[in-house]
Parts: C-alpha cells; structure tokens; sequence
C-alpha cells in the first residue's frame, strides 16, 4: 500500500523519489534466431546480431554497404527492410529504365537479380529513432519539463498566458508555424508519387529521405514520359484488416481531402477546433498514423470517450511514440472484437477502457519485449495513476513477449498480463 501511493504521488508530480520496484532486470539482448531466416540476411542487409531491447521493444540495427540503419520494434524492422528493398528497386528502375529511355520494361525477378541492377541500393535513414522515452518518463522529470514550458509561455511582464494578450499572438503564430511545417512535410505529395509508393509496398509519408527524392525523380519522368512500368513480385509490408483500409485511402485519396474528412470526424467526437488543428499539425502525427488511429477510432463505434485517443495522441512528442501508440489502438480494436468495451479511459499514456459486461478494464500496449526496468516501472505507475479506482480487475494486452520477472512483478501490482508473440522467440510466455 505505501509503496502504491509512493507511485501514485510521483506519477502526480508532488515527490521527486524514485518509486520502489522490485530489482530491475539487466540490459536485454534478443537473440537472432527469434527472426524467420528471411528477416535476418539479405543480399541488400545483414540484422546485427545479437538484438539489443530498451526494455519494451528491440532495436534493430540493419548493416548495408553505406553503414547502419537503425529501426525501432519488428513493425520497424519490416517497413525499414521493405524501404531497402524498394529503394533498390527504385534506383535500378530509374537508371536503367526511365533515364535510358527504355519504355513499357518490367522490373522482375529475385531481390537478388534487383540488387545487381542498382548501383548503390541502399540510402541512409536521415533523422534516427528517438526511443519512446517521452511516453513513460519520469513523472518529475515531465513536471520540469512542464515547468519549462509553462515559463517560455510568459512574457517579460510576467502575466499569465491567459492574461497577456503578446502571448496569444505568441501562441498564435507558433501554432501557424505548427501548421506550416506539417504542410511542408506532408501535404505536398502528388498522386504520382502515392502510386508509386504503393507500387513499392511502402508507407508514403516514410522518413526515408533518398527513397522519396528517387520516387519523386520517377514520379517526374514516369508523368512527363507516359510510361507505364509494372513492378512485379515484390515483397510488401503485412498490412491487413484494419490497416489495410486505412492504406488504401492514403496511397488513393489526397491528403488534404482526408484532412477536411477527418477534421468533421473529430468535431463529432467533441474536439474543439483548436484541439482538432493541433492534432492535425502534429509533427509526428504523419497522414498515415492520423487515418490509421482514425480507422481504429471507427471501429470503436458505440464506445464512448474516442475523443481521448486523439486528445491524448497530439502530445506525442516523437514518431517512434506515435507508432507505439497507434498500433496500441488498433490492438484496444482487436480487443474490443472479442470482448466489447463500453468506454475509454481519458487520461491513460496508453489506450485503455472498461468492459462493457462489468468485468474489468483493458490496458494494451504495443511492445514486444516486456523486461522489468526503470522504464517499465515509470510505464506501470503512469497506467495505474490513469485507470479509475472502481477499474476492478486490471489486464494489460501486449504483443510480444514478457519476462518472467516483468510477469511476476507486473502481477504482483495487480495485472493480469495477456502476452502474444508476433516472431517465433525461445522466450515466449503463455498468456496468463
């Protein structure tokens, strides 16, 4: 009991002690033989082995003649190993097709074969994975952070945002720089390059740099030459159900007519107009993750508080975050399927919310490699401050594997645990 109101205290940012957990687990390595052989060696890349963890999910290292290239969870890993591919696939069509002028040639056969015809395959991913720090960090250090925050919002006079009218403008013209920035980055792409990038099983707002500059370059001569390449027999990113449909409306409709769509979608939830442009112009809310989390949203029809998915979302401080926290949503989706959820909880770091037959509530949590560390202690304490106190019985839902440590202790503090494993790991655990 003292110990659970120690977490609950610094969760709400009155202490600044390190809460109590039992002993955390040492660094994690993942093993390689936890990826299907097809994942691990290509002729375009090697997966370093062994495979360290934060804690929470694997950070994948892919070794390529032009260096390291890093991704962040087994959902990272495929889009990055897919973006290589493609990247291949794009160079060698573009200099051997297009620029020679060669018209109506497919691009077929092996990787391999691909891999020959490219001259350098491999581009470097510029800007690298920030980790998912940001999400359950220290409840002190977010109070500081705040702090900071609360103090660059007051002008040299001293008042309060609310009473200074410089402020306002000040907020004003941060948030239309906001809204610039997002349209620089994502709101610029043609339908051209959208068919191409679909042709490519790749996601096109991706932050491979040198993979958009080739499929803008193919894109351009592709509309000023009329050709009509075909590639065939590619390997693509495992999309399906939900997602899939959230897909084909990025790769098919233009990103400014399913952001007017989807702003009508949030003012019916009950976002103001404010809250709906700060989600919209939320940096690393790319278009795909705003239509795939209000995909999930549709799905979640009859239950009430969807608005805190996206009020909850706009504060997502980096991509590699935003990823977690979207697939988290279409995983609440999944388990909404099979055990129908009658509400949201509003102030989770992480989709949540009750059943509906009055058997408790629902946690989940896209991670894969669940170990008993300082921040899955920060993780435990900011869930536990979220959920109501009538929650009753409390089950976290996760994708991947959990450790035999992190189960105990996670039970221990009242969780049922329902752990599933995406990749064949020696580890995996039986759900609870």
């Amino acid at each position: 009991m003292l110990a659970r109101l120690a977490l609950l205290v610094l969760v709400a940012g009155t202490a600044t002690a390190e809460p109590m957990p039992a002993e955390y687990e040492a660094v994690v390595w993942h093993p390689i033989e936890a990826l299907p052989a097809s994942e691990r060696q290509s002729p375009l890349y090697t997966v370093r082995d062994p495979i360290r963890t934060d804690g929470l999910m694997p950070e994948y290292v892919l070794d390529t003649k032009a260096g390291a290239l890093p991704a962040y969870g087994h959902r990272g890993l495929l889009a990055r190993e897919q973006e290589v591919r493609a990247l291949a696939v794009a160079l060698a069509t573009s200099d051997i097709d297009v620029i020679a002028g060669t018209t109506k040639r497919q691009v077929e056969g092996s990787l391999k074969t691909v891999a020959n015809a490219a001259k350098n395959p491999v581009g470097l991913v510029e800007g690298l994975p920030r980790g998912i720090v940001n999400l359950f960090r220290g409840a002190a250090a977010q109070v500081r952070e705040f702090g900071r925050e609360a103090a660059q919002d007051v002008d040299h006079s001293g008042e309060s945002p609310k009473d200074s009218a410089g402020t306002v403008a000040h907020d004003t013209a941060r948030a239309e720089h906001a809204a610039a920035h997002y349209a620089d980055r994502y709101l610029g792409l043609s339908a051209d390059e959208r068919a191409w990038f679909e042709r490519l099983g790749v996601d096109p707002y991706t932050d491979n740099v040198r993979l958009r500059k080739a499929v803008q370059h193919l894109a351009h001569v592709e509309a000023a030459t009329s050709l009509g390449l075909r590639l065939v027999s590619l390997p693509s990113i495992p999309y399906a159900g939900d997602v899939q449909r959230a897909m084909d409306a990025v790769f098919h409709e233009d990103p400014a007519v399913l952001r007017e769509r989807r702003r009508d979608t949030l003012l019916g939830y009950g976002l103001s107009a404010d809250e709906v442009d700060r989600f919209e112009n939320s940096a690393s809310l790319s278009p795909t993750r705003q239509q795939r989390l209000t995909v999930a949203a549709a799905e979640l029809s009859g239950v009430s508080g969807r608005d805190s998915l996206f009020r909850r979302a706009m504060h997502l401080k980096s991509e590699d975050e935003a990823d977690i926290y979207v697939a988290s949503a279409e995983l609440l989706v999944d388990e909404h399927r099979h055990h129908p959820l009658i509400s949201l909880f509003p102030d989770l770091r992480l989709p949540g919310g009750r059943y509906a037959d009055g058997s408790g509530c629902i946690v989940a949590a896209a991670f894969e490699t669940i170990t008993w560390t300082a921040t899955t202690a920060d993780a435990e304490a900011a869930l536990h401050a979220g959920l109501a106190e009538d929650c009753g019985v409390r089950r976290l839902r996760t994708e991947g594997t959990v450790s035999a440590q992190a189960t105990a202790t996670l039970t221990s503090l009242g969780w049922i645990v329902q752990a599933e494993d995406p990749v064949a790991t020696p580890a995996r655990l039986p759900p609870a």
